[in-house]
């Protein structure tokens, strides 16, 4: 039999939305990849113009500021929620008709996407729809601010996974993909954008087909793997035709798109493996598969699997796309992430008091006493900062619970925003 052919317009039951610059970015490639629905919401102009496969009716502007854009302050954004909150709401209700499913993509460092993120899932929690977020981890050599950026935001949208309000919540960590995906300084982002979405393509378009082979993992099977709540990691790897059990187990744990992960607190995974019509009509394909989902099934401990297979000619030997939900954050990634965050916080105030003693040093005679001797000068105050932590040396401390769901699957219904008050979705104060 021929192979499936994948038909563009399933695609059409998801909305994605890409919020800032490294989101909008992520949101661009759904659109290259053949979803239909696809918008970016942006303070800076010159973002939104750089989309070039995005039309302009599918772009908002947020005009906050004077200069265009967040400057990395997701405070830019929530100070000035109330201003731009109605067009936001009026946007999103215009692009969510007929979609089942919205996909938020931000990059956590971020002042737009990091500010804007929990707005977006609440307005569309409001409209009844499951909202699920791709978060993106930043650099190793991003500053200390967009570090830190990344935990704060990370918290509260966590806050709101655990509860299955927002879900999934998939955590993707760059350097993780330019490690194993290497782009190029002329094609940096897309490779690693491309990996993310392919993911998320095969699973909601597969989940659609009919599967001769074994099993099929259906419409129903991703609505529930999707909405458990928790952390989710995905990400893909090649079966060779020469394979051994313990290589399938090493793939399965390492192929994810971040590090850390504790694949024991899972509360469901999905595995879609596809080859070859040859090839899946070998046994040795056979032993293949069913080794794959003995490793996954061995880390559920009683979780829900949802297990396909499908043709495509297009691969090698056989491929496995696999997702798991409902995990628990990986501690000691976060732990990492946090300890640069506070040495950089340091570093600041190193940096701040050599600066401040530099200020008011004496210069004696010097071209100092030239400058101290005139009359009528200006003193110049140096604005203050975005610091981390204002309260003398005390570094930054963001407490983010690991721990699994306890009550995943929780109906997503926002609080603390116009214009009605339901329980489920947390905010912190702004």
């Amino acid at each position: 039999m021929a192979t499936i052919d994948i038909d563009a317009t399933l695609n059409d039951n998801m909305l994605i939305i890409g919020a800032g610059e490294a989101g909008g970015r992520i949101a661009q490639e759904f659109s290259y990849q053949g979803f239909k629905k696809v918008v970016a919401v942006n303070t800076a102009e010159s973002d939104l113009k750089g989309l070039d496969h995005i039309v302009d009716a599918d772009k908002l502007l947020i005009p906050v500021g004077t200069s265009g854009g967040a400057g990395k302050d997701p405070n830019v954004v929530r100070n000035a929620i109330d201003s731009f909150y109605d067009d936001v709401v009026k946007f999103v209700r215009e692009k969510a008709v007929k979609v089942e499913y919205v996909l938020v993509c931000i990059g956590g460092g971020g002042g737009t996407g990091g500010g804007l993120g929990i707005v977006l899932a609440q307005i569309i929690a409001e409209m009844g729809l499951s909202v699920g977020i791709v978060y993106t981890l930043p650099l190793m050599n991003e500053s200390t601010l967009v570090f830190a950026n990344s935990v704060d935001n990370l918290k509260e949208i966590h806050e709101n996974a655990k509860n299955g309000a927002i879900s999934p919540l998939i955590i993707v960590d760059n350097n993780k993909l330019v490690e194993e995906f290497t782009p190029t300084a002329a094609n940096f982002w897309g490779p690693l954008n491309d990996a993310i979405v392919t993911v998320v393509k095969k699973f909601n378009e597969y989940s659609k087909k009919p599967s001769k082979f074994i099993s099929a993992l259906d419409s129903q099977d991703l609505k529930r793997l999707l909405t458990t709540g928790g952390v989710c990691a995905i990400g893909q790897f090649e079966v060779p035709e020469e394979f051994t059990e313990d290589m399938i187990n090493k793939d399965i744990s390492n192929h994810f798109f971040m590090d850390g992960f504790n694949l024991h607190s899972a509360s469901a995974c999905g595995a879609i493996v596809v080859g070859s019509e040859k090839t899946l009509q070998t046994s040795q394909s056979a032993k293949a598969i069913n080794s794959v989902f003995d490793k996954v099934s061995g880390y559920l401990d009683g979780g829900m699997f949802f297990r396909g297979v499908y043709s495509d000619e297009n691969v090698k030997y056989l491929r496995v796309y696999i997702l798991f939900n409902g995990l628990a954050l990986p501690s000691e990634h976060i732990d990492k992430m946090m300890s640069d965050v506070r040495k950089g916080y340091q570093k600041i105030k190193t940096q701040q008091n050599r600066f401040d003693d530099g200020i008011y040093a004496n210069f004696g005679d010097g071209v100092g006493g030239m400058f101290n001797s005139q009359t009528g000068s200006k003193t110049i105050h140096r604005k203050a900062g975005v610091i981390i932590n204002t309260n003398d040396d005390v570094p930054p401390s963001i407490n983010i619970n690991v721990d699994r769901p306890s009550n995943p699957a929780q109906p997503p219904k926002p609080v603390e925003n116009k214009p009605i008050d339901i329980p489920g979705m947390k905010r912190r104060e702004r």
